[in-house]
């Protein structure tokens, strides 16, 4: 009995303390895709262990097992196991698209799943009634939604990996647990005595919730991290600006000092054309110098437009109009035939059309400089909580990781030389703060680059 007492104990104490430790956990900020599910995961933790302690109670109380008891029970288990169900559909969702799978996927596809998850527990919950077990739910609602929780935490361990190797082996033993959980309540019935250790199977649910509960915090921690990760970035974005701040002063007075110069070069070289002679060598010379002239002019330029912030009135604002229009301008380019729209309907916001649509220029064709005709380049928009986001992948050569966080800097470039000024993405950078928007950038050596841009959308109050 003592045996018993201790086990229904701590049993439901591991799923509980699971529920707990997931609900105490401050997710709101997370871009990750588990953080918008993780949520029920924590209530089968919760809702399940409040199901073993029933049991406990019906254990040592017999006299407490009336038709309304078990039904409150039946219940009980039943919804816990909805939760499971529901936790491990749409994190496979997650895992096989993306983390912004939930936001994209359309309205009635989750409906879809919503009425089938409902339907399922509704058919297993009206043939339980009849023999008062939850045989039936264990089957047809545990096992899957276990067996899809356990497979979607394995696999979501590749994403966990971008930040720590140890919270993804965490992931995998929790998706492995949750696995074995799977088939220890929903395929074994309680009462079977497992051969050669001659106990019963619900010692091996206990030791398989333990685990989960074990590996499943630790692997929490992947927020943590994640947090880590974006207080470091708003710091350098901070630096950053501070840094394009001193930049733009600078930039100002150099270009106007070299633009007289470079204006009284290019009149003189103008009159020398007249006077020489038609020699080629003397005129391949010249042409070299308004070659460079003309570099140069055009570098004073940038740098002007790079220093000032031309006050234009904000207006409501079509990101997707935006880019379609960017991507008409560039379709006398090379290579602008790999370049792919999937735009989704979204929100206005408040904004430049002209100086976003240079910012999407920009951003285009620094990745049509990294692909070839083999590779793709695809620009998604979708929203995400209250703000436009926009997503430039290309499949092209990527950046090397030393130099991500480079890229924005005035001057920096990986072109070769005469081939970019360094100022593009500078420009573009300031010009995304001007509208309050965020830029973030995924690369890797291996190929392969990700640009998202976030905007806050149009409300009453702007």
């Amino acid at each position: 009995m003592i045996i018993n007492f201790t086990l229904y104990l701590l049993y439901g104490l591991a799923f509980f303390t699971l529920g707990v430790a997931i609900l105490s956990r401050d997710v709101r900020f997370s871009e990750l895709g588990i953080a918008k599910i993780i949520w029920l995961l924590a209530l089968f933790g919760i809702t399940h262990g409040f199901h073993e302690w029933l049991e406990l109670l019906e254990y040592l109380t017999p006299s407490i097992r009336t038709p309304t008891f078990s039904l409150f029970r039946l219940i009980v288990v039943n919804v816990s196991f909805l939760f499971l169900l529901y936790f491990g559909l749409f994190l496979n969702i997650i895992t096989y698209y993306n983390d912004q799978a939930l936001q994209t996927t359309p309205g009635i596809v989750k409906a879809l799943i919503g009425i089938f998850a409902l339907s399922l527990i509704c058919t297993t919950t009206y043939f339980d009634l009849g023999s008062g077990k939850d045989a039936m739910t264990r089957i047809f609602v545990a096992f899957p939604g276990g067996l899809l929780s356990g497979v979607g935490l394995i696999m979501y361990s590749r994403t966990a990996r971008t930040f720590s190797s140890k919270v993804a082996i965490n992931f995998i033993f929790a998706g492995i647990f949750m696995c074995c959980y799977a088939i220890a309540s929903g395929i074994i019935p309680s009462n079977v005595v497992v051969p050669l250790v001659g106990v019963k199977i619900i010692l091996f649910r206990g030791v398989c919730a333990f685990l989960i509960m074990l590996f499943t915090i630790r692997a929490l921690s992947v927020f943590n991290l994640e947090q880590r990760e974006i207080i470091n970035d708003k710091l350098l974005r901070f630096s950053q600006s501070e840094k394009l701040a001193s930049m733009g002063i600078l930039a100002a007075g150099i270009a106007h000092e070299i633009n007289n110069p470079l204006t009284n070069a290019s009149l003189n070289l103008e009159m020398l054309k007249d006077q020489v002679e038609d020699d080629e060598k003397i005129n391949q010379k010249i042409d070299a110098i308004d070659r460079n002239l003309t570099r140069a002019s055009k570098i004073a330029k940038e740098l002007l437009h790079f220093s000032r912030e031309k006050v234009t009135t904000l207006e409501p604002t079509d990101i997707n109009q935006v880019l379609r229009s960017s991507y008409t301008l560039l379709n006398n380019q090379k290579l602008s035939s790999i370049i792919s729209l999937n735009l989704k309907e979204i929100p206005k916001i408040i904004g430049i059309s002209w100086k976003l649509e240079e910012v999407f220029i920009n951003l285009l064709m620094n990745s049509i400089d990294a692909c070839t005709a083999e590779d793709s380049i695809e620009i998604k928009t979708y929203t995400e909580e209250n703000c436009v986001k926009v997503m430039i992948t290309d499949t092209g050569y990527g950046i090397v990781e030393e130099d991500l966080f480079k890229v924005f800097d005035p001057f920096y470039t990986t072109k070769e030389i005469g081939k970019g000024t360094g100022l593009g993405l500078a420009v573009s950078y300031n010009i995304i703060k001007q509208h309050g928007g965020e830029i973030t950038l995924a690369s890797s050596e291996h190929g392969g680059t990700v640009m998202t841009l976030s905007f806050p959308v149009m409300t009453s109050d702007n």
